[in-house]
């Protein structure tokens, strides 16, 4: 798939969006970066036979024990790996833009997680088509064509990439839709691709209209979801179809809504 965008009319519209202030945004952001921050913990061991003397301790010394000391001890913290997936598809172009809503979610969203020092992509999906070959069999067997849908994947971030190299594609995300939506190959395809990352905590955020979703396959999806260790968190953009598809789900109809339903839907999920 080929487009010709302008550089910096992606840039600017990137500009926009980062640094556009929703109400309500700040509490719900500090929040997160608190739970995705990738900190080591300190902390201290005590009952030890050497080390620091711990003052706690000096009952037990006068009663003769030897462990009154404590050690400084470091806990690696708990680290996150987010994979963003946006869906492209033409429905997402109708209703004044739903791509633009989920444009912005995907961009503050890269904020928060650039600055807690997580490592993320953002990646589209949409669908072609192309004429796939049968060859059946038999003594009048004729060769056949049918049409098939194939997965149009587009890399806005990649893994490892920074935040300043990619801001560019990012800003070009609402220049993107048209076509299907292969969603089952699509999340099939980033349910795998983050379980292959080595941080323990691996979250599949999806922004999408559900158009046409099958209630069967998600649900199939989900499972393996869960058994690679991935949470899925789905937000409906201009859609509550997601909330009765998905486990962790939450709707989002315009950018006012980004801190009080999107974000927070994520919070929700991190803490179970």
């Amino acid at each position: 798939m080929r487009r010709t965008l302008s550089k910096a009319g992606c840039d600017t519209n990137f500009a926009y969006q980062y640094n556009t202030v929703t109400e309500g945004m700040g509490a719900t952001r500090a929040n997160l970066l608190r739970m995705l921050r990738s900190l080591d913990l300190v902390g201290w061991s005590s009952h030890e036979e050497s080390g620091k003397v711990d003052r706690k301790a000096f009952a037990r010394f006068a009663a003769g024990s030897t462990t009154v000391f404590k050690r400084r001890e470091y806990v690696e913290a708990e680290r996150s790996a987010v994979s963003i997936l946006i869906d492209c598809s033409g429905s997402m172009a109708w209703d004044g833009g739903r791509i633009r809503v989920a444009e912005s979610v995907a961009i503050q969203l890269s904020r928060i997680l650039d600055k807690a020092n997580v490592d993320f992509a953002v990646t589209g999906f949409n669908g072609g088509s192309e004429d796939m070959r049968v060859d059946a069999t038999g003594a009048n067997a004729e060769r056949t064509y049918i049409r098939g849908e194939t997965l149009n994947w587009i890399p806005f971030k990649t893994w490892g990439e920074s935040l300043r190299k990619a801001s560019t594609k990012l800003g070009s995300i609402s220049e993107w839709t048209g076509s299907s939506t292969p969603d089952y190959s699509a999340l099939s395809a980033a349910i795998e691709d983050i379980a292959k990352r080595p941080e323990a905590r691996k979250i599949l955020f999806l922004l999408t209209d559900a158009d046409g979703y099958n209630r069967y396959h998600i649900s199939h999806l989900q499972s393996i979801a869960k058994r690679c260790g991935v949470t899925v968190v789905a937000i409906g953009i201009g859609s509550a179809d997601v909330e009765e598809i998905f486990d962790h789900a939450a709707t989002v109809n315009d950018t006012r809504e980004l801190a009080s339903v999107a974000f927070n839907t994520l919070l929700k999920s991190l803490r179970r």
